[in-house]
């Protein structure tokens, strides 16, 4: 019984020490990688909100050294946290077009709006790593896009010839403010829809040609806008948002440290079996014996001997 006794508490220790150990490894291994991953994130938010303000004050000195530092942090595959893998090609073919033009030696007014893009992208994508894809500042963007709607409308209804050249600038205007978002959609899953939009939108500029030329109907010119109208509505939905804040929030037992979790419960499992094991000979310390088990009882009976710790 002893030596049973000791083989168990033996396998359970040694089992509980393997098991601690390979948590606590897993558990450092993986805080490496989330200090990196935070790092590396914190590093590309400070390069892109530095290279959104060079862009915002026309600062072509301070931009340059900003998209360097981007296009540098977006060669590693850490700082892509959040968004989509096509969103992020997005964000590379804007860097590289705005070093570009700098290089060329440009004005602001050429590559602002790739600063513009990258910002907006690379924030959809930290809301989105975040788990707040609504506070994502593209989404501010709709009652932009509702207003550049209108103003196309308008200026449809004037009964004049100029109706449709006022409408097709106004449409230009529409169609920048798109792709300006591009980006921004793309990383928050949304590029069905804002190709949607896009398609809309090249369809009402073949018809405001058209009508430019005289081969326009009035009855076509009122719903040339009906495929935009229809595809901003839908990319600027807030069921996916509402599906998300309707979604379980769960975190991992332990707060992240699962081998303290695994080391408690072995010992309760150790512990429990002991108590076990001692109320059982508690509550029975003799047992029975067969005669024909021993050698120096010759009466043939039974007899009770004490058990054996």
């Amino acid at each position: 019984m002893r030596t049973r006794w000791l083989i168990a508490c033996i396998l359970c220790i040694a089992l509980t020490i393997a098991l601690v150990g390979a948590a606590a490894a897993a558990s450092s291994g993986g805080a490496s990688h989330s200090k990196a991953d935070n790092a590396n994130r914190t590093r590309l938010h400070h390069a892109v909100q530095a290279l959104y303000e060079a862009a915002v004050d026309g600062n072509r000195q301070l931009a340059y050294r900003a998209v360097q530092q981007v296009s540098l942090l977006l060669q590693s595959s850490l700082g892509r946290i959040g968004g989509t893998a096509q969103g992020w090609q997005l964000v590379e073919q804007y860097t590289a077009s705005m070093l570009d033009k700098l290089k060329a030696g440009a004005t602001a007014v050429k590559w602002r709006p790739d600063a513009v893009r990258i910002k907006l992208a690379v924030d959809a994508a930290e809301a989105d790593e975040s788990g707040m894809p609504q506070t994502a500042m593209w989404l501010q963007y709709k009652p932009v896009i509702s207003e550049d709607i209108a103003r196309v409308k308008l200026a449809l209804d004037q009964q004049s010839k100029e109706a449709f050249a006022s409408a097709r600038a106004s449409l230009n205007i529409l169609s920048e403010r798109t792709e300006r978002i591009a980006g921004a959609a793309v990383m928050a899953n949304k590029q069905t829809h804002i190709q949607s939009l896009n398609d809309g939108i090249a369809y009402a500029a073949r018809l405001l040609d058209a009508g430019q030329r005289g081969e326009l109907t009035r009855r076509l010119s009122n719903q040339l806008l009906n495929p935009a109208e229809a595809a901003a509505a839908r990319l600027f939905d807030t069921e996916w948002q509402a599906a998300d804040q309707q979604a379980p929030a769960m975190a991992p037992i332990g707060g992240g440290v699962p081998h303290r979790w695994i080391l408690g419960l072995s010992s309760f499992i150790s512990g429990l079996l002991a108590y076990v094991s001692w109320r059982k000979y508690k509550s029975s310390p003799y047992h029975v014996i067969p005669s024909n088990k021993l050698s120096n009882n010759g009466s043939g009976s039974p007899i009770i001997m004490k058990r054996k710790l």
